[in-house]
């Protein structure tokens, strides 16, 4: 039955319903939520349904429920029912005050801990508890959500940088991460041929006590053994320059080629070697990738070119060195993200 109200400090003065009529024992009608039996809350003078007389006054039967108007309506035109305090409208007696969407309520100290919730016109709080899945990897942490809603750094052991070389060890040190180089003449743990010389695995390296006694006739030059030709400061053999090109070492910029394995630089034109450029397709000079890399004056490399460091790569991500494209949990702002892996691009608002 619909009813108009009018409500003043609590009172409630009910209009024009059709049910059975009651008075009280002076003869003037009971109005207003006041009643002496159930009936005078279901009358021609006032209704609101789901009430009954309690103590002289129209009370919701469901204690969980409340006479209210529904959200989104106001007194006086509003239509009176018993109803929970989350289809209630703000400020009805009894029920939780302070919210009416989520939106209102505070979250967490680290809104990547969690949210807040409007739960029947009241906030709370809803913690995630644990590891955030945005994380940097091989910084020897983890960022973790403690039961406060807080962002908290713990050490992990288990998270080493993988350097991509085979002759270092990776693992946690005390400040942090370690790659230690492997002892020089330790066989390449990986590929099982060649030798550790200084972090890098290589065919032979000068000093090497046991350089010569397979490979009779050839020398260590470069890291790797040429024939002994390549020592004698003239052009014999293949050579496409003094002791260079061809089986010898390759040869600097401004001396001849025959092709670009004959060069430093990986570039022949003209039967001369050329020096290396950012723009000649070619992994030369302190690049790490194909004309990219920060060691260089090249622009920074992108997913899958090599790198050393996270300074190499465009994402700022390096891993077992090679670049990796940028993602919504690598602990990293790149991309098109508004904050580290946060923003319209990761779905996600930022802190």
């Amino acid at each position: 039955m619909h009813s108009k109200l009018y409500s003043t400090a609590g009172t409630f003065a009910f209009l024009v319903a059709t049910a059975i009529s009651h008075s009280s024992c002076s003869g003037v009608p009971l109005m207003g939520g006041k009643c002496e039996v159930d009936g005078d809350c279901q009358s021609e003078y006032q209704t609101v349904p789901g009430t009954g007389c309690n103590d002289g006054r129209c009370e919701c039967m469901d204690p969980l429920e409340h006479i209210c108007c529904a959200k989104g309506e106001t007194a006086p035109e509003c239509f009176l029912s018993c109803r929970p305090c989350s289809e209630c409208t703000v400020g009805t007696e009894g029920c939780p005050t302070g919210c009416q969407s989520d939106e209102e309520c505070p979250g967490p100290p680290d809104p990547r801990c969690g949210e807040g919730r409007c739960v029947q016109g009241g906030c709370q709080m809803d913690i995630r508890s644990g590891p955030l899945s945005s994380q940097v990897r091989g910084d020897c942490q983890r960022v973790d959500c403690s039961a406060a809603g807080e962002a908290v750094r713990v050490q992990d052991p288990g998270d080493y940088y993988d350097d991509g070389e085979q002759c270092t060890s990776d693992f946690c040190g005390g400040q942090g991460p370690r790659n230690d180089v492997l002892v020089n003449g330790t066989f390449c743990p990986i590929s099982g041929a060649g030798l550790c010389h200084e972090g890098a695995c290589v065919e032979c390296y000068i000093g090497d006590s046991n350089m010569n006694s397979c490979l009779a006739g050839r020398i260590c030059r470069e890291s790797f053994y040429v024939p002994l030709h390549c020592d004698n400061l003239a052009i014999d053999g293949d050579e496409t320059g003094p002791n260079c090109g061809g089986s010898c070492p390759p040869c600097f910029a401004g001396q001849h080629c025959a092709g670009p394995q004959d060069c430093v630089s990986g570039v022949c034109a003209m039967g001369s070697c050329k020096s290396p450029t950012c723009s000649d397709g070619v992994h030369n000079d302190t690049e790490t990738g194909v004309d990219c890399g920060a060691p260089s004056s090249c622009p920074l490399c992108g997913p899958g070119q090599g790198c050393k460091t996270a300074g190499d790569c465009a994402s700022g991500v390096c891993w077992a060195g090679a670049c990796e494209a940028p993602t919504c949990y690598d602990g990293v702002r790149n991309g098109n993200e508004a904050g580290v892996d946060c923003g319209p691009s990761c779905g996600s608002p930022c802190p």
